[in-house]
């Protein structure tokens, strides 16, 4: 028997993430920083932790919530929940509604652990139901980092080792960006929506919360010309002995030069003497985005399937309406995608040097970054 109860900030603050780092399937999309990220970009974190008798912590699900007029209510929980999944029953869904004070309560989870039938039969007989549209991808690409530095070099494919000898013999100097402008890292991102036709992927408050948040745990390089000119970033998040990735882009220069490679694997070594093990690339779509998925798969990463996104709601129509408002929402964005790249051809004729291709999924710009996760 557990008992879930909401955490104030205050024991929040003190406890949450090394209580999070206990269990196998931490995620920075669970951590303090993440809630306090989203609680700058207009979201209220609410953090859960189930207890058992003994007053030991088995569960954790760190939910953001909205409000709305006439008692409704949504929570969005990316990377969650961890720990042991047969605590996250009837007791949390009403934990959820009853702490929160919301009456139509609309909850929707995506779960980044590897997707297990045991999982998925205890969550459907826990009252969660697979969501019927995805905010997000439900695949990704971990790289095994928990070898000797050759032996990660030689798992890379014969090409893509290739492109990094000739990154090497490029002159493109690199380090870590310990102190980045937002206003540079936007304007790459901003390079990139001009040339693509593409809706915002990051705006510039969320890349300065993104930088602020998680300015102890993240790892940025930059790379540049010999010109001095940014031509690729990327970064990681790092979180006990696992990475993830959160900020990827190259300019259209910087391709030529074969940067994305040369940063991506200094990146990598500096995780490596970090004793970080792993690293999850974020999603990918080898269908509709094969160039990124070839330049991951490349790297040596092998394909996960995540255990994805649920929801559940405390009126049977929620579920329903919840659904389609997502549905509608994406298909509308994905018109104006389309007709944004359908502009003249003088669009891409404005295009310089400066322009950028995101090495990360659509999904991932301004949420989990995931991920690392779609905007609601």
């Amino acid at each position: 028997m557990v008992t879930w109860k909401l955490l104030t900030d205050e024991a929040a603050i003190e406890m949450w993430d090394e209580a999070l780092l206990r269990f196998d399937d931490y995620s920075p999309f669970q951590s303090y920083a993440w809630g306090e990220y989203r609680r700058a970009l207009g979201w209220e974190p609410c953090r859960w932790a189930a207890f058992d008798e003994r007053g030991e912590i088995v569960a954790m699900v760190l939910g953001q919530l909205r409000r709305y007029p006439l008692g409704f209510g949504l929570i969005w929980t990316e990377g969650g929940p961890v720990g042991d999944l047969s605590a996250c029953d009837d007791s949390l869904q009403q934990a959820m509604r009853q702490t929160t004070g919301v009456k139509r309560l609309y909850v929707r989870f995506r779960c980044d652990r590897a997707r297990r039938i045991e999982d998925v039969l205890r969550l459907n007989s826990q009252g969660w139901s697979r969501s019927w549209f995805n905010l997000t991808t439900n695949f990704s690409m971990s790289l095994d980092l928990n070898r000797e530095e050759d032996r990660v070099l030689a798992a890379c494919d014969r090409n893509w080792r290739r492109n990094l000898r000739r990154a090497n013999e490029s002159s493109l100097s690199l380090r870590q960006w310990l102190n980045p402008s937002v206003e540079e890292v936007q304007a790459v991102y901003s390079s990139m929506q001009n040339v693509k036709g593409l809706e915002e992927q990051q705006s510039r408050e969320e890349i300065e919360q993104l930088l602020k948040q998680f300015k102890q745990q993240l790892v940025l390089y930059r790379c540049d010309d010999e010109s001095g000119e940014l031509v690729s970033l990327l970064g990681w998040v790092v979180l006990g002995k696992r990475a993830w990735a959160v900020l990827w882009a190259t300019s259209e220069s910087g391709r030529k030069l074969q940067a994305s490679h040369a940063i991506f694997w200094a990146l990598v070594q500096h995780c490596l003497k970090l004793k970080v093990e792993s690293c999850d690339l974020a999603g990918i779509d080898p269908v509709q985005n094969h160039g990124v998925y070839r330049f991951k798969r490349d790297t040596g990463a092998v394909p996960l399937e995540y255990l994805g996104e649920w929801d559940w709601a405390n009126r049977p129509w929620m579920r329903w309406l919840g659904n389609w408002a997502i549905a509608r929402r994406s298909r509308i964005k994905q018109a104006e995608g389309a007709l944004k790249r359908a502009r003249p051809a003088k669009v891409g004729a404005m295009a310089n040097v400066s322009s950028v291709d995101l090495a990360t999924p659509p999904e991932f710009a301004g949420t989990h970054l995931h991920a690392a996760a779609g905007k609601l």
